[in-house]
């Protein structure tokens, strides 16, 4: 009987169930082909045309600051205070800034690399992780504010509200955590060349992104083809909280936070719902952050219970700034739709250049790397 039990278990063993995953993907992509080609399209465009014009310079800028002196030497006037509230080194300043300005993977790649190079401690990074999260200036307020929904002062009170619970979320975690060691009087050399790293990094690190908004773009036209989206929307329906409009909101926002934008607008959602998406991040940019690390430093689980606090917090901060402000200074969210929206972001062509010169530079970096001689002999 054992002996069955045993082989039973290893015939549903991990392998049975990724052979599963691939069969009905297989499937999903032969039953449904104009549906993903279509959200795929849709995707990429919004990669060229919004994402990777506003976030390269971004995510170039917060890897230069760490590869440099720079996060050391910007950080020293604010060591006392982040040893304190954030039980963090002041190196960690520049990081959290980038981690709000400049949008998701920003952080958590600036994270990431700090720890590579023995800044601070897998304790301080995973700490770091579960809050160094944030949509970016140019999403919320630009593009997201003043071009969908028609409002930059309704794009500013998003983007504040977001950052304020980040923030908020960040003094919680580090409340029982053990106060950072002094710091070195001199911060450590440089890397050899930091702007050439920085590049390579935001490089990589954009290419990345763009494939995993792509793929998580095929797997919501999948979930819509194949009927499950509407069994999940009528499942958070049932729960009373949402009406079926808000049911298809969430579930967009917790997929992807790009198609949970996308959606609110569809169904002219109530501003709170952007609000827990843009801090919640949606779990395509959860997978992001997760591969900027060899081994994630903290608890896996504790990061998306963080990610779900964070969104909640979030939409709550914006709730309680709205009750603070006086009546009318709210602006109702006028959605304009990608038309409206066209002048805040880049140009097709435009996008596409530079994702290609990311590619080339990738190409060019690693191809330098390989030819380097291992040793005396090779010269």
């Amino acid at each position: 009987m054992s002996g069955k039990l045993l082989g039973r278990r290893r015939f549903l063993g991990p392998g049975v169930y990724s052979t599963l995953g691939f069969l009905l993907i297989l499937a999903a992509l032969l039953l449904f082909p104009s549906l993903i080609r279509d959200s795929v399209r849709e995707s990429v465009a919004y990669c060229l045309q919004v994402l990777v014009p506003s976030l390269f310079p971004f995510m170039a800028l917060a890897c230069y600051g760490v590869h440099s002196s720079a996060s050391q030497v910007l950080g020293r006037p604010f060591a006392r205070l982040f040893r304190k509230i954030f039980r963090l080194p002041g190196c960690c300043a520049v990081t959290i800034l980038m981690s709000f300005l400049g949008g998701y993977p920003a952080g958590a790649r600036g994270v990431s690399l700090l720890l590579e190079k023995g800044l601070i401690t897998r304790e301080q990074a995973g700490r770091m992780a579960l809050f160094c999260m944030g949509p970016g200036v140019a999403f919320v307020i630009t593009f997201l504010g003043a071009g969908l929904l028609g409002s930059m002062r309704l794009g500013v009170l998003l983007f504040v509200s977001v950052t304020l619970s980040g923030l908020l979320l960040g003094v919680i975690v580090s409340i029982w955590a053990p106060p950072p060691k002094e710091e070195r009087s001199s911060p450590p050399p440089p890397s050899r060349s930091p702007l050439m790293g920085a590049v390579y990094d935001a490089s990589k690190s954009m290419l990345v992104m763009c494939a995993y908004i792509v793929l998580f773009s095929g797997f919501r036209a999948i979930l819509q083809g194949s009927g499950l989206q509407g069994v999940l929307i009528r499942w958070l329906t049932r729960t009373g909280i949402f009406s079926p409009f808000e049911s298809a909101a969430v579930l967009s926002f917790l997929l992807e936070v790009t198609g949970g934008v996308g959606e609110a607008m569809r169904v002219q959602a109530a501003p709170v719902f952007y609000a827990f998406g843009l801090a919640f991040g949606g779990l395509c940019v959860h997978i992001q952050a997760l591969s900027f690390f060899q081994e994630f430093p903290g608890r896996l689980w504790l990061f998306f219970l963080c990610r779900f606090l964070h969104g909640m917090m979030a939409s709550g901060c914006f709730l309680g700034v709205c009750l603070l402000l006086p009546s009318g200074a709210v602006p109702a969210a006028a959605v304009l739709g990608p038309e409206g929206a066209a002048s805040f972001s880049g140009s097709f062509l435009g996008g596409a250049s530079l994702l290609a010169m990311c590619g080339a530079f990738l190409l060019m970096a690693e191809g330098g790397a390989a030819a380097k001689p291992t040793s005396a002999g090779n010269v």
